[in-house]
């Protein structure tokens, strides 16, 4: 019997153990703090007591509540456009192929374990296979494994039909609940045979060279280091405004943000592909939380809460965008409920993530997936209010002292906030050699108004449906930029 069909057949034997433990639902999981169990209790207290007692000043005095929430809540919203604009100013990361130094010999690279969770993928099956087998990584030394869910018969009747090579494996995920991405990565956790592992979605074709790249800046870093973000590309601008939109926030986020931050030792919040680990840090905090639905985002913080820290890998993974609305803001809405889970389960307790990651770490996560998350949520109370304080004169002449510093805070953020949606986007796009996107900067405050849509019906589906999962359908791009020149 071959490794692989012993595996499989141990996995099928052990179903109901396995898929207990990589829900987390096991002894050891329930030990762990996880969105499964949503607000605590002192959460929710003091959530009911600020919306009521926030609701029983606004009824007497709401332009007076309105100003103390404003000024309660602007430096946090500072702190968002700051660290976006601090990004602005770092040296863009150089290309670590050019280095001798990073071309490590095969003899030297470690076994990597590839992990590929998809759902009803048939579309880009074929693409998947290609991209996976142009990988550029010692073939005995990989460890590929493509997880497919127990009651997605279309796909495994699809995988079923082709040859995949010798270092591919189809992981057939148990059937449990809650049937999440997350889920099916800690069953391929619990089977990695690598020292690495990283994570690609079904539409995503990594660079060639990318396994090399990591494995090299691991070798060459100190233990502490457990994490490297590759940079995600819109492989599809041309589709349209929302695509082309979408691949403006993406190169901001993964050419300037996230490097800027990196480089000065800050966490980030990962996205969903092409994250490269080292597979004992990822079992020291037992996996990904799979009852979260941006699992990304989550597992950065875990790590870092555990002592690791991240960095940049400047190399590239191209990514489709969808085109269509519907499929859009199903998309986002998944990933704002997720920012939401994140946030709530890190701040169960606060004084535990505080000893945990540190006073700066800690301020960071707060500006970016707080800030992130309310100033989403605000943003058209925010254009709103600051165009009626303009027409009506309020802003430019203030009659009180705190309506003077409430209109020195409204401009300086207004300012600020401005510069940082065009600027992070805009260098994005110049430094990967797009400034033809530039032409969809104008819609980009359009594009913030369907986030901060997505962002109220997020809010709805964490009290409704907070498990669920919107799936993106991928296979639909009507364009490609970059694919041929891979």
């Amino acid at each position: 019997m071959t490794p692989s069909a012993l595996s499989a057949e141990l996995r099928r034997v052990n179903a109901g153990a396995l898929a207990r433990e990589v829900a987390w639902v096991d002894e050891a999981g329930l030990q762990r703090f996880s969105a499964r169990t949503g607000m605590s209790w002192v959460q929710k207290v003091m959530a009911f007591l600020l919306i009521g007692v926030l609701g029983a000043i606004g009824m007497f005095a709401p332009v007076a509540t309105l100003i103390g929430l404003a000024l309660t809540l602007g430096p946090l919203f500072f702190a968002t456009v700051i660290l976006r604009l601090a990004a602005l100013i770092e040296k863009p990361p150089a290309d670590l192929w050019l280095e001798h130094r990073w071309q490590i010999d095969d003899s030297r690279l470690p076994v990597y374990t590839v992990a590929v969770p998809i759902f009803g993928e048939e579309a880009v099956l074929d693409q998947l296979i290609e991209a996976l087998s142009a990988l550029d990584y010692p073939a005995a030394k990989l460890d590929i494994r493509i997880l497919v869910e127990e009651i997605d018969w279309g796909l495994r009747r699809a995988l079923a039909a082709r040859v995949l090579p010798p270092f591919m494996q189809v992981m057939i995920v148990p059937r449990g609940i809650p049937q999440t991405k997350p889920r099916a990565l800690n069953l391929a956790l619990a089977e990695a045979r690598g020292e690495l592992f990283t994570i690609f979605d079904a539409e995503d074709v990594p660079d060639p060279r990318q396994l090399r790249l990591a494995a090299a800046r691991f070798l060459r870093s100190d233990p502490e280091l457990v994490c490297l973000q590759a940079h995600l590309v819109i492989d599809n601008p041309d589709d349209g405004w929302l695509a082309g939109c979408f691949a403006l926030e993406y190169a901001g986020l993964f050419d300037v943000l996230n490097p800027g931050l990196l480089q000065s030792g800050l966490p980030i919040m990962l996205g969903g592909t092409s994250n490269h680990f080292r597979t004992e840090a990822l079992r020291r905090v037992g996996g990904w939380d799979p009852w979260n639905v941006t699992e990304d985002a989550d597992i950065g913080f875990r790590l870092v809460r555990a002592g690791g820290y991240m960095a940049d890998l400047p190399c590239r993974t191209l990514e489709e965008a969808p085109h269509h609305l519907p499929a859009w803001l199903k998309q986002r809405r998944r990933w704002l409920k997720g920012h939401l889970q994140t946030l709530i389960s890190h701040l169960l307790r606060p004084d535990r993530l505080l000893r945990e990651a540190g006073f700066t770490a800690a301020l960071t996560f707060l500006a970016l997936v707080l800030g992130t998350v309310l100033g989403t949520l605000l943003y058209p109370l925010f254009i709103a209010t600051t165009v009626v304080a303009v027409l009506d004169g309020s802003l430019l002449s203030p009659g009180s002292s705190l309506e003077l510093m409430l209109s020195a805070l409204a401009l300086g953020l207004a300012g600020s906030g401005i510069c940082a949606a065009f600027l992070v986007p805009a260098l994005g796009a110049w430094r990967r050699g797009a400034v033809d996107l530039w032409r969809w900067l104008p819609a980009l405050p359009i594009y913030y108004l369907l986030a901060s849509l997505a962002a109220w019906l997020a809010l709805y589906d964490y009290f409704h449906d907070r498990f669920g999962w919107h799936k993106t359908t991928h296979g639909l791009a009507r364009s490609s930029r970059y694919r041929n020149r891979t």
